[in-house]
């Protein structure tokens, strides 16, 4: 058997680190693979297997129609053949494994896909996101090919799939990176002081709550985001946030990664915190424990769930942070909110005509919203009552009895037992790949329906304003 690994890019990132995981794997036991990416990697920042590069592989150029090009599908089709043909000596069989294939960032894909289906070569659709999970604006209409075996990087996605009827679909959590430091990083000192957020500052990252967070820790202490957006999607909301953070006098500092290591930045943290809404993986949880600090922050069942059905406990997060609704504009967030939700119906084409009022009717429910459900505007707004309102503090304090020095619970955990990661090493990665490609070879299944897909993730309640 041998392995072509097919994704548009090898720019620094979650996915280009999970590639290098899967080549490390694939190499331990001695198979063969190659690559083939729609752009060539940024100067020396890849440094492994050489990859074919094809541009017709790449991003959709800005400003696209979001319409497949039949050229260009024919174009991308053929580069895969030839790539896997390559590989095919000896009449060995041929894994062709693309990642986030249905993430529309180049919409000609799906269909070259679907015409490589009965070719010959076992399929892999490997899912990191689905844009069915309140992603309208990279939702592809285009069908999701038969014959393949999919993977899904936590457990709620992989049964999602399967219950809307893929016929293989296989839960493949990432491997774990491993810490670079030469030596171990030491335990942290007692006291206030620098808690990382080790990720770019990409919307659903909601930095507005890294914000208020900052608010409400011990004095001298700080919350650090290591790395800005790389989209010009997500800039003008991660540039608000930071003048946002300099008009409140807030404790937060941006782009600290730029000028130092990771390394040492977790030398210096006390603990890493994270305060994201949607996560396929939920590295943010696992990296930390690896250099010996300890995850705060915000739990989000659909990760956390997979990690502590291994063993693992995170007893410093939380599930929401209650914002009173006397501290933002309700029916103007509903509004906005409403309009969103059109937008969705539209991009998706099939969910639900009434989901806009459904969507507005759960979010008026109850005194208080979960902050992390809040859009930027509300979520600003709330920031700026509790820094200029005693009482809105104190109103925040009293909805969220864990939120006054929260940065504390740091200094009450305990390191990981020996082992205690092993379910994400690479040996196991290699035994779930070894899983998943003997169903490629053994002809994949069936697509999962669309409309049954949107339909477990399309949910008012699964609405998050810095989500969407």
């Amino acid at each position: 058997m041998r392995v072509l690994v097919v994704h548009y890019h090898l720019k620094p990132g979650g996915v280009t680190t999970v590639i290098r995981g899967q080549l490390a794997a694939l190499a331990s036991r001695g198979v063969e693979a190659a690559l083939l990416v729609g752009e060539a990697p940024p100067d020396d920042s890849w440094g492994g297997t050489p990859p074919a590069v094809d541009r017709a592989l790449a991003y959709d150029e800005p400003g696209s129609d979001g319409r497949p090009d039949a050229a260009k599908s024919a174009a991308i089709a053929s580069a895969i053949r030839r790539e896997a043909g390559r590989l095919a000596r000896g009449g060995d069989d041929v894994v062709v494994h693309v990642h986030n294939p249905t993430i529309r960032k180049n919409a000609s894909l799906l269909p070259a896909l679907s015409a490589l289906s009965g070719s010959g070569v076992g399929l892999v659709m490997h899912v990191h996101d689905l844009a069915e999970d309140w992603r309208p604006d990279v939702y592809s209409g285009q069908p999701y090919p038969d014959g393949a075996a999919w993977a899904a990087i936590n457990r709620r996605d992989a049964e999602a799939l399967s219950a809307s009827g893929a016929g293989s679909a296989l839960f493949l959590p990432n491997p774990l990176p491993r810490a670079t430091g030469a030596e171990p990083i030491a335990e942290p000192s007692a006291g206030a002081g620098l808690v990382l957020y080790p990720v770019r500052g990409i919307r659903r990252k909601n930095l507005g709550e890294a914000v208020l967070l900052s608010l409400f820790m011990r004095p001298g202490g700080r919350v650090g985001v290591t790395l800005p957006p790389n989209g010009p999607r997500d800039r003008p909301y991660y540039d608000g946030w930071k003048a946002a953070a300099l008009e409140l006098g807030a404790p937060i500092a941006f782009e600290l990664g730029l000028g130092r290591g990771l390394d040492e930045l977790y030398r210096e943290a006390k603990a890493a915190v994270t305060t994201s809404v949607k996560e396929g993986f939920g590295l943010s949880y696992l990296e930390p424990a690896i250099r010996g600090r300890a995850t705060l922050g915000r739990r989000l069942a659909k990760v956390v769930d997979d990690f502590e059905a291994e063993g693992l406990s995170f007893p410093a997060l939380y599930g929401s942070v209650a914002a009173p609704r006397g501290l933002f504009d309700g029916e103007a967030f509903a509004r906005r909110a409403a309009a969103v939700a059109r937008g969705a119906v539209r991009a998706y084409g099939v969910a639900p005509e009434a989901l806009p009022e459904a969507v507005a009717a759960d979010l008026a429910k109850g005194d208080a919203i979960d902050f992390g459900r809040l859009d930027e505007a509300a979520q600003l707004e709330v920031l700026r009552a509790v820094r200029l309102s005693p009482e809105a503090r104190r109103a925040v304090a009293a909805a969220n009895p864990f939120i006054e020095g929260w940065d504390e619970a740091a200094e009450r955990g305990s390191p990981l037992a020996a082992g205690a990661l092993e379910p994400w090493s690479e040996a196991r990665y290699a035994d779930r790949l070894e899983e998943l490609y003997a169903a490629a070879i053994g002809g994949g299944g069936a697509a999962p329906d669309k409309a049954a897909l949107l339909g477990l993730y399309l949910r008012p309640e699964a609405f998050h304003g810095v989500g969407v």
